[in-house]
């Protein structure tokens, strides 16, 4: 288990009394940028000289994550650094504003290292795309993740402590488990989507599209080491912001505060008719035993709403507009790579009645998974049916998802946390799902599995990063 003084809040706190100089996790933050990142192509840009020089300069009073490096999916906003969406439509774009998380890390003292790799337009299990290639993982011959697989590569290779990513059908949850990190995410409305890409060049890079299912169920969310460090980010990136308009300020509960003895859990491990390989099986039966061991009531069968809201999922998904996408295609001929082209394509058309049916039935679905899902109960499922493995030239091999994609219908908070280890040597995570707004419900029983497999400090020792003791 991370040890208080490894984590975000132990790190920062040394910084701002004195014991670490400012500098001194961002000065290794870009020492690794300059040693991994030309073989790992975690990173699309960066600014390693400049953090290491505004972090020599900074106040660190009152400020919660003071001299932690940071790195941001270029499917985010930032000022200074390019925006593509890993396309060649906005190859070189930048929005010249932060996204609102991007700003609220920065005002919280985080300094930001750099922008990381993505599949074009995050549509992928695996990062790979036409405009700067494939990111590789730094734990093994498998992927990284997709879409948010750059920044799981660069925090795993020690260029960051922590990262911003966004998850539609499992692009946190599934990049979190392929390099075993902690994913989170988080309820929809938790965090502003403020400056989630792609917007139309010309027009506010900030502003949230309210229209399509994708803008219904995305999220921003964090990657980090352990649990500890995604409560720390969630506090400073939560809240209302004026901009987006499904954002609100709902408080955020201590997951400290809670023992798993006061929760209750239902478990499974498939949806639909999809196979689960037989590691990831096991692995959430571990799961399963470990929370039982720590005083957790859980109880085999998940709430059949659970695999309704996969067809759901993706009834309303292949009628998705995708309109900012298309238009981009329509002015930029030809830039497009195959992957999203065909999706563009496979899209479906149904009608207006056909559409408001599509969304009653999610209305309809959410409403019965609540009878059960509410105070402190949770599930535990699969983030994915198969362990990572190399998926070079399949980065649409969507099914893998099927356990993220259900919940992602929801828009409840899920939680992905490295349990077990599949004979490959890559890791294995469980998703965790709670109420909404109850991420403290899954972090708590995320925290009591990472301090019983005790895979925190392996995860701390990989990445170079200290771990005072």
């Amino acid at each position: 288990m991370t040890t208080a003084s490894g984590t975000l809040r132990g790190l920062a706190g040394q910084v701002r009394c004195g014991q670490l100089a400012g500098d001194a996790l961002v000065r290794h933050a870009a020492d690794q940028i300059e040693v991994r990142n030309g073989q790992l192509n975690a990173l699309i840009s960066h600014r390693a000289p400049r953090a290491v020089a505004e972090a020599g300069t900074q106040d660190w009073k009152d400020r919660p994550l003071a001299g932690v490096p940071f790195t941001v999916k270029d499917m985010i906003a930032t000022s200074e650094l390019p925006t593509t969406c890993g396309s060649k439509t906005l190859e070189g774009w930048r929005a010249g504003v932060d996204a609102t998380a991007v700003a609220r890390m920065r005002a919280a003292g985080a300094i930001l290292m750099g922008k990381s790799n993505c599949p074009e337009f995050a549509f992928g299990v695996d990062t790979n795309n036409e405009l700067v290639g494939r990111t590789f993982n730094p734990l093994g011959a498998w992927t990284p993740g997709g879409s948010s697989g750059g920044e799981a590569a660069a925090i795993a290779a020690g260029m960051s402590l922590v990262g911003l990513g966004s998850d539609y059908g499992g692009s946190l949850r599934w990049p979190a488990q392929c390099a075993g990190l902690v994913g989170l995410r988080p309820t929809v409305g938790r965090v502003p989507r403020s400056g989630e890409q792609p917007t139309l060049p010309g027009e506010d890079p900030l502003a949230v599209e309210v229209s399509s299912f994708q803008d219904a169920v995305q999220v921003i969310g964090p990657l980090a080491r352990c649990v500890d460090d995604i409560h720390t980010v969630l506090s400073v990136i939560r809240g209302s912001d004026g901009i987006d308009a499904i954002a609100v300020d709902e408080p955020l509960a201590d997951y400290r505060d809670l023992h798993p003895r006061d929760i209750e859990v239902r478990w499974g491990t498939g949806i639909g008719n999809v196979p689960v390989d037989v590691e990831v099986v096991q692995t959430v039966l571990s799961a399963v035993s470990l929370l039982r061991a720590s005083g957790t009531r859980a109880r085999e069968g998940l709430p059949r709403a659970v695999g309704d809201g996969l067809q759901i999922y993706d009834r309303l998904r292949a009628a998705d507009a995708m309109s900012t996408i298309a238009a981009l295609s329509t002015t930029h001929p030809g830039l497009i790579g195959v992957p999203v082209e065909k999706m563009l394509g496979n899209r479906t058309e149904p009608s207006r009645a056909e559409r408001a049916e599509m969304w009653e039935d999610r209305n309809r679905i959410i409403f019965r998974l609540r009878r059960w899902l509410t105070g402190e109960r949770a599930l535990v499922l699969p983030v994915s049916v198969d362990i990572p493995r190399d998926l070079h030239g399949n980065v649409g091999n969507f099914h893998l998802l099927t356990p993220s994609r259900a919940i992602s219908l929801f828009g409840f908070p899920s939680l992905s946390v490295p349990v077990g280890t599949a004979s490959s040597g890559a890791p294995i995570s469980v998703q965790i799902v709670a109420p909404p707004f109850r991420e403290d419900v899954a972090l708590a029983l995320g925290a009591a599995l990472e301090q019983a497999v005790a895979l925190a400090p392996i995860t701390t020792l990989r990445n170079g990063f200290p771990d005072a003791n």
